[in-house]
């Protein structure tokens, strides 16, 4: 629990540094979750709280609350290291009195926080003030502008070195005792860091394959994906310890945590579906037209199987739309239940009915249905799909399922390839100035790339176009 001075001490904390709400409770000592910070901020706007300065917060916190050993309590605060446990046995009453700069064991207060990096305690000579001086301003550019942390205190080692060497190249009166002095690393972990940058990256040649991967696929795999695309390939799998570089046919073997941590150091990032923005979805309902065909696909138990035995049995299509720079263009897609082929699709415009049928037209006569072996299309309840073009166009052997009005579920299938595609294609994309034919061009490559190189989860990692080659030996 954190008293009321305390969270006012946050507070004025929280509004020096700058940093927004989350920033400053990852990087801030002693903050809370965001969520209290938030509502805190809440009470300071009705008046029952109000920022004030809290000196040596993070100290008494650490002291009253139990958080850290004493002999950390004390270090960062340069007292006795029995100072902090008589304050906890007089209950965290009073402040805790220092013993001077060097504490009790002669070494410097740790440096966890940008405040620690002022002028106290610099030496009274004003030449090496100057130096010092010099020292730490090199130390903080260093940090802040070459890696942009909020602090010394949220570094990795790694990094602690990056930030050393930096200040040594910016300044010349930065030794390597003030680094790590400043930095709080061990000197012999500091030049044990060097030593590893000079060493050659035992996963250079997986890097490379890692890359290469995920670039493929546009951004649209992840580290699970981008692991089972390694392992893909003629011959038998290697070990990615024995992968030798500039090898890029070998198939790899490689756990999924290796692959995730290889990408997080490179900054390769999927786009996931929270990142997408959230739009009106397109609506082309106009009330009940006419009567709705069963709706095949749901069970007794409000479920659905949207699964099929066979290609060419059960189809589901949609529309939906993509906002680009100036005008909107529209996709409707027929894809198979057996295995998600998109089997065809149109791209207009316009979301009327020469879109929609004439994809409807395109894929009676791909599959070729006849009254013995029927196709049944699941569509959702459009204006377009209750008109009698539709209906017409339908024709011997296709058989008409439709959607329950307002139940998203019912037409998941369709929905879910949506989402697919404009996660892995659409959004994070800058569309200006694209016109509509090479748009129109750029969707239909993806469609094919998700039909012949995506690989699918759960067709035992293998794309659309294998799977189904491997079943019926059909293209």
């Amino acid at each position: 629990m954190y008293t009321k001075e305390e969270r006012e001490g946050i507070l004025w904390e929280f509004h020096r540094s700058g940093l927004s709400a989350p920033a400053a409770c990852r990087s801030l000592p002693l903050f809370p979750n965001k969520d209290n910070l938030y509502a805190w901020l809440k009470l300071e706007e009705a008046g029952e709280l109000t920022a004030r300065e809290m000196p040596d917060r993070a100290e008494r916190m650490h002291c009253s609350h139990g958080e850290g050993s004493p002999a950390f309590a004390a270090r960062r605060a340069g007292a006795a290291p029995a100072s902090p446990r008589k304050r906890r046995a007089e209950g965290g009453a009073g402040r805790m009195k220092g013993t001077g700069r060097g504490g009790a064991g002669g070494e410097p207060p740790m440096q966890t926080d940008w405040r620690d990096w002022g002028l106290e305690g610099l030496p009274d000579d004003p030449a090496e003030r100057a130096r010092e001086a010099e020292v730490r301003l090199a130390e903080a550019l260093a940090v802040l502008d070459v890696l942009k942390a909020p602090g010394p205190g949220s570094l990795t080692n790694e990094e602690k070195h990056r930030a050393g060497e930096a200040a040594r190249r910016l300044s010349p009166a930065v030794r390597l005792a003030d680094v790590t002095r400043t930095l709080s690393i061990p000197k012999s972990t500091y030049l044990d860091q060097a030593s590893r940058i000079s060493r050659p990256d035992p996963k250079a040649a997986l890097r490379e394959r890692v890359r290469a991967s995920f670039e493929a696929s546009g951004g649209a795999y992840g580290p699970e994906s981008v692991t089972a695309d390694l392992r893909r390939g003629p011959g038998e799998p290697v070990s990615w310890r024995a992968l030798a570089p500039g090898d890029a046919e070998t198939p790899v073997v490689a756990s999924e945590k290796v692959v995730r941590r290889i990408m997080r150091e490179e900054g390769l990032v999927a786009r996931k579906a929270a990142q997408m923005r959230r739009r009106a979805r397109y609506r082309s309902y106009r009330g009940e037209l006419a009567e709705r065909p069963a709706n095949v696909p749901l069970r007794g138990d409000g479920t659905h199987d949207f699964h099929a035995a066979a290609p060419g049995l059960l189809v589901v299509t949609d529309v939906t739309e993509f906002r680009l720079d100036g005008y909107r263009a529209y996709l409707s897609p027929a894809i198979d239940c057996f295995d998600g082929w998109p089997i065809c699709w149109r791209v207009s415009v316009h979301a009327d009915s020469d879109l929609m049928v004439g994809m409807l037209r395109d894929l009676v006569g791909i599959v070729g249905p006849t009254e013995e072996r029927p196709l049944t299309v699941h569509t959702d309840g459009g204006a377009v799909y209750m008109g009698r073009e539709w209906r017409e166009a339908c024709g011997p052997g296709v058989v008409r399922s439709m959607s329950r009005r307002a139940r998203s579920p019912d037409n998941a299938r369709a929905e879910g390839f949506f989402g697919t595609l404009k996660c892995d294609f659409f959004e994070g994309r800058d569309w200006t100035g694209v016109p509509f034919d090479e748009f129109s061009r750029l969707l239909g490559e993806y469609i094919e790339w998700y039909r012949d190189g995506k690989l699918k989860k759960d067709l035992g990692w293998k794309t659309i176009r294998e799977y189904r080659e491997e079943r019926y030996h059909a293209a």
